[in-house]
């Protein structure tokens, strides 16, 4: 006889989960930032995150459609993936410096 203990069996904890995907936090500098975008920015501005099809970049864009620039994170292929899975995330800028714009990715 097997007993199945802490597992749960077929329906227990998936590393790669739905789960996963609304937790995921990322704080990131913009790569390719457009000044002339970033100029407009304030903090605490929410922006959309959209992938490029099919597999990136992943680009930071404003309410009024303009591309402020693309997030290269080191866990990029995570965030690939929960966007392929339908996930909705959000970028809130944190900090402008100069041309340089810090936001956070957040699962809306």
């Amino acid at each position: 006889l097997i007993t199945m203990s802490g597992s749960g069996g077929g329906s227990g904890y998936d590393p790669g989960g739905p789960k996963d995907c609304q937790l995921l936090s990322i704080k990131t500098q913009l790569a390719s930032p457009k000044s002339a975008v970033i100029a407009k920015l304030k903090v605490g501005d929410i922006l959309e995150v959209e992938l490029t099809p099919p597999a990136g970049p992943v680009q930071i864009i404003t309410s009024d459609g303009e591309v402020a620039g693309a997030v290269l994170p080191p866990d990029i292929a995570k965030l690939i993936e929960c966007i392929s899975d339908d996930h909705e995330y959000q970028a809130k800028v944190l900090e402008i410096k100069g041309g340089n714009c810090q936001v956070l990715i957040t699962h809306i």
